[in-house]
């Protein structure tokens, strides 16, 4: 009874504490749930400023970036389409009025130039007429043909033209500068530009590399604790099952012990002899003798064949070999060796299902250690513990069952 209580117990603490272990995960899951919700409702503030601020960088970055929650909202994939689009159209408007405006004013400058240089050819025209005029005036003067005053005005109008000549050229010569000066400032201003384009998608590329490196080292992190969680898990429920295959083996182990006594106590009452008194029939018609004392008779010592249940022996030579089971939907095979492994192979329609291990069979139990599982091409190891009750064995046939004694396996040579 106080083994059945201390059962009692157990099984309720382990109850409650599977019950707050559940509360903790279901609170842990609520926690992170809240955490994703309030981390998409920032990236979505932070990209609708961002578009409101008119920040092209920020609004490629965060929509590039390979973020969950703004990947899956249809309107602000839109908004980012729109947003993106209409600024693609201003970049390209605004660079063709650039290109206008630099051609006018390189039209404007050739027309300039071709004015200067027409003006200036008009002033060397002129400069020769008047050199010639003042060399014929010279030369006419010399003979005595024209007058004095006629030379001086000549001479007049030679210097007026030379000094008209030196203007002009340096007009041409400052309007030359001027549009070097436009053009190296044209220069200047397209590099800063594509400087400033190359600027941004060096700092784009970079905010990606990095987002892309921040979520890869968040899915790390994601995927070891998810790791650490199934191992701890599984060696928690290896720890179960073993604890539990060592109550059940107790369990089995007391029945046996206690049925062991009870036929013990059971034999031994039938085969204690009985004692039987036999008493003298008095005869009617003699007179009355007397009483004759009780004769103590032995009964035949009797000895009764007890009924045992023993319990069903497995030993390993009725195991060791190759046992099949044959069904419309899959093939079994389970090849069992003397060296304590196995191999369990299961054909089905869409593949084949191999698991490899070691085996233990004790007290009408057995054991799998499993220690690969290969699914067609893909495997991989593992260490999982499955243990079945022998219900029937012989030389043609192998029953067994699972914890809920169903039959899990009914195999055959």
């Amino acid at each position: 009874m106080q083994q059945f209580i201390c059962e009692c117990y157990k099984s309720k603490k382990e109850s409650i504490l599977r019950i707050s272990f559940l509360i903790l995960l279901m609170n842990a899951l609520l926690f992170s749930t809240l955490a994703q919700a309030n981390e998409a409702t920032k990236l979505k503030s932070a990209l609708l400023k961002a578009i409101k601020k008119h920040d092209t960088s920020m609004v490629r970055s965060l929509a590039n970036g390979g973020y969950e929650s703004i990947d899956r909202d249809d309107v602000l994939q839109e908004k980012i389409y729109e947003y993106l689009e209409e600024e693609r159209q201003l970049q390209i408007a605004a660079d063709k009025k650039l290109v206008a405006e630099a051609e006018a004013k390189a039209k404007k400058e050739k027309e300039a130039k071709a004015a200067a240089e027409a003006k200036l050819a008009k002033d060397i025209k002129a400069q020769k007429a008047a050199e010639k005029t003042s060399t014929a005036a010279t030369k006419a003067t010399a003979k005595g043909t024209v007058t004095p005053a006629a030379a001086a005005a000549a001479v007049t109008a030679t210097v007026a033209v030379d000094k008209k000549l030196k203007e002009d050229e340096k007009a041409i010569a400052e309007a030359k500068a001027k549009e070097d000066a436009a053009i190296a400032a044209s220069a200047a201003a397209a590099a800063k530009l594509a400087a400033d384009k190359k600027k941004k998608q060096n700092a784009i590329v970079a905010k990606k590399k990095a987002d892309a490196k921040a979520k890869k080292l968040a899915q790390d992190k994601k995927r070891k604790e998810a790791a650490a969680l199934k191992k701890r898990k599984a060696a928690e429920a290896k720890k179960r099952k073993i604890a539990q295959a060592k109550k059940e083996k107790a369990r089995k182990a007391k029945i046996k012990r206690d049925k062991e006594a009870a036929a013990k106590r059971k034999a031994a009452k039938k085969t204690t002899p009985k004692k039987r008194t036999v008493k003298a029939t008095p005869k009617p018609t003699a007179p009355k003798p007397k009483v004759a004392p009780a004769v103590v008779v032995p009964a035949a010592a009797v000895t009764a064949a007890v009924v045992v249940a023993e319990p069903l022996s497995v030993s390993s030579e009725k195991l060791v070999g190759t046992w099949k089971q044959i069904s419309s939907e899959k093939v079994i095979t389970l090849t069992i060796e003397a060296d304590t492994s196995f191999i369990l192979e299961q054909v089905e329609d869409d593949g084949t299902l191999t698991i490899k291990g070691t085996w233990k069979s004790e007290d009408a139990v057995f054991m799998m250690s499993i220690k690969q599982v290969q699914r067609n091409v893909h495997s991989r190891e593992t260490d999982i513990h499955r243990i079945y009750k022998v219900d029937r064995i012989s030389k043609h046939r192998l029953v067994l069952l699972d914890k809920r004694k169903r039959i899990a396996y009914d195999l055959k040579r």
